[in-house]
C-alpha cells in the first residue's frame, strides 16, 4: 500500500515537472509571451488547483457593483469564473488569437458581462478612474514596458481601487513577491495583503497619495 502511494506521488511529480519544463521551453522560444499553443495549459486541472479562482475571489473580495479589468487575460482562465462576482469585466490581452479564444469561451458560457478586447498593457483604451480593480495574473514580469503598464493600471483605477498581482513558479520569467512589491511601490502602490502556496503567490495593493509614483 505504501509503495503504491509512493509510486502515485512520484508519477504526479513527474507530470508536474514535465509540464513545467514544457511551458518554460515553449514560452522562452516565444519571447516570453504565452502563445496560443499553450492556451490549454492555462486552464489545466493542475493550475486550477494551485491557482483556484474561488480562492482568488476570496482574496480579491469583489463587490457586485464593481467594474474590473483583467489585464493579460489570455483565454479567460480568471475572467470567466470571476464574472459572477462583479457587474462587468473588461478582459484585455495583446494577442488577438488569445482574445478570439476567450470570445469563443464566452459565447459557449453565454456570459454577457465580460468584454474581451485587444490592447497593450502600456496603452489602455480606458478613461481614468474607470475600474474598481485591476487583475494582473502571470503577466507583469514578461512585459517589456512594465513601468508604463503599472502606471496605466494606476491611471485607470478609481482612487479607492485595488491592484491584484499574482505570479507562478512555473513561469519562465518568475520573480519573487518582494521584487514585484518594489515595482508596484515605485509606481505609487502600497501593499495591503499577500497570500501564497508552494506554486504561486498573490498580492493586493492599494494606492499611495497622488504625488507618489506615476
Amino acid at each position: 500500500m505504501r509503495a503504491s502511494i509512493v509510486r502515485s506521488a512520484l508519477f504526479a511529480l513527474g507530470l508536474a515537472t514535465g509540464a513545467t519544463l514544457g511551458v518554460r521551453w515553449i514560452t522562452r522560444r516565444a519571447a516570453l509571451i504565452t502563445p496560443l499553443a499553450c492556451a490549454p495549459l492555462l486552464l489545466s486541472p493542475l493550475r486550477m488547483t494551485y491557482r483556484a479562482p474561488p480562492q482568488l475571489a476570496r482574496f480579491l473580495d469583489p463587490k457586485p457593483n464593481w467594474t474590473m479589468l483583467d489585464l493579460g487575460c489570455g483565454n479567460g482562465a480568471f475572467a470567466l469564473p470571476l464574472a459572477r462576482y462583479v457587474r462587468r469585466i473588461h478582459a484585455v490581452d495583446v494577442q488577438p488569437a488569445m482574445v478570439d479564444a476567450l470570445r469563443r469561451r464566452l459565447r459557449q458560457a453565454r456570459l454577457d458581462n465580460v468584454v474581451a478586447q485587444v490592447a497593450p498593457a502600456s496603452q489602455l483604451p480606458f478613461d481614468a478612474h474607470t475600474f474598481d480593480a485591476v487583475l494582473m495574473i502571470s503577466i507583469l514580469p514578461m512585459l517589456h514596458d512594465r513601468d508604463a503598464a503599472l502606471c496605466e493600471a494606476r491611471r485607470v483605477l478609481k482612487p479607492d481601487g485595488v491592484l491584484v498581482v499574482g505570479e507562478e513558479w512555473i513561469e519562465p520569467e518568475y520573480v519573487g513577491w518582494r521584487v514585484v512589491t518594489q515595482w508596484a511601490e515605485d509606481a505609487g502602490f502600497a501593499l495591503q495583503a499577500r497570500e501564497s502556496n508552494p506554486m504561486c503567490y498573490t498580492l493586493k495593493f492599494g494606492q499611495k497619495s497622488k504625488s507618489a509614483g506615476c
